[in-house]
């Protein structure tokens, strides 16, 4: 059976985006939170490895390449922002050169984030097709993808965010339950 990581985005000295009210790790941090219990309910010999929220990316990055093989999911869970609050959606960042499970987890991730948070779907993109160009922790041996839940700016998205929250985790864990026992 495949290990699932599951990653908060961000570290404690490293909030993040802040809007609306919220800072991104501690989105993050929770949303981790409720996808870890909910993969549990649903199968309890899934391995699942967290990271450590005092660690910065780096260090996460250098942990995850230390035990992670090529059998594994990995989930860094993230919130998008923009300076124009309309800005809104889902979306998923696979690396430049994902295929297989990577991609097909990013679309299932994707689409359930939009249609349960009743936001747009904004697709799958490669790193390069986001702003940050390159992302590190989408290069292990995992099958990876980075979650842009909606965006923190968005008072629409993080108000469907916090109603739906449970709902969320529990479709993501039930996307990376299935995914890992395949």
């Amino acid at each position: 059976m495949r290990k699932i990581y599951l990653i908060a985005g961000h570290h404690n000295a490293d909030p993040g985006a802040i809007g609306n009210g919220f800072r991104e790790n501690a989105l993050n941090i929770e949303l981790r939170g409720l996808i870890h219990a909910a993969i549990k309910r649903h199968d309890k010999s899934v391995v699942v490895i967290l990271d450590d929220d005092r660690d910065t990316l780096a260090q996460v990055i250098a942990k995850v390449k230390q035990t992670v093989t090529t059998n594994d999911i990995l989930l860094d869970i993230h919130f998008n922002s923009f300076i124009q609050p309309k800005a809104s959606g889902a979306e998923v960042l696979v690396a430049n050169n994902a295929r297989g499970l990577s991609l097909d987890i990013a679309k299932e991730l994707s689409a359930l984030t939009a249609l349960t948070l009743q936001i747009p779907n904004r697709g799958v993109k490669t790193e390069s097709q986001s702003a940050r160009g390159k992302l590190g922790i989408l290069h292990t041996a995992a099958s990876s993808a980075l979650l842009e839940v909606g965006f923190i700016s968005n008072p629409t998205d993080m108000a469907n965010y916090q109603q739906w929250k449970e709902k969320l985790a529990d479709g993501i864990a039930k996307i990376l339950v299935k995914r890992a026992q395949s």
